[in-house]
């Protein structure tokens, strides 16, 4: 059986080349994006900030008369290559007293796509489900 140590021909290092970790830029994922939708029931507000090069991500849900906090949790910062340092997207996982909820984010044009993948963990017999929000850096 042979090891499987890359997954695409672009994840190569190319021959020769030393191994160096540089650091992701998170800029274009920083501040706090605004979800378009106004009437949506998933992700009101998201906040990231750089934690020494770690993407802390707070979220607030869709509630009234205000948005519930989430809290704050480390998440991993992506870039669109592995010769780029521009972070275009993250995951980051909040495991709530009822649920874990997995967000994978990314960057499209101007718009933060949040996709939110949401398992009940409190045995109500809820089904999982997918929510897909829009946010944008006012």
């Amino acid at each position: 059986m042979s090891t499987l140590n890359v997954t695409r021909t672009r994840d190569r290092p190319p021959p020769g080349q030393v191994h160096l970790i540089l650091p992701v830029d998170l800029r274009p994922l920083l501040g706090t994006w605004v979800n378009y939708d106004h009437t949506s029931s998933g992700i009101r507000r998201l906040h990231i900030e750089d934690w020494e090069g770690t993407p802390v991500v707070r979220v607030f849900g869709a509630a009234l008369p205000e948005p519930i906090d989430w809290g704050e949790v480390a998440g991993a910062a992506f870039t669109a290559g592995v010769d780029a340092r521009e972070a275009v997207a993250f995951t980051a996982v909040y495991h709530l007293e009822f649920a874990r909820v997995m967000l994978a984010a990314y960057l499209n044009k101007r718009l933060l796509v949040v996709d939110a993948y949401t398992a009940f963990t409190d045995h109500s017999g809820r089904a999982a489900y997918f929510q897909r929000d829009h946010l944008y850096l006012p």
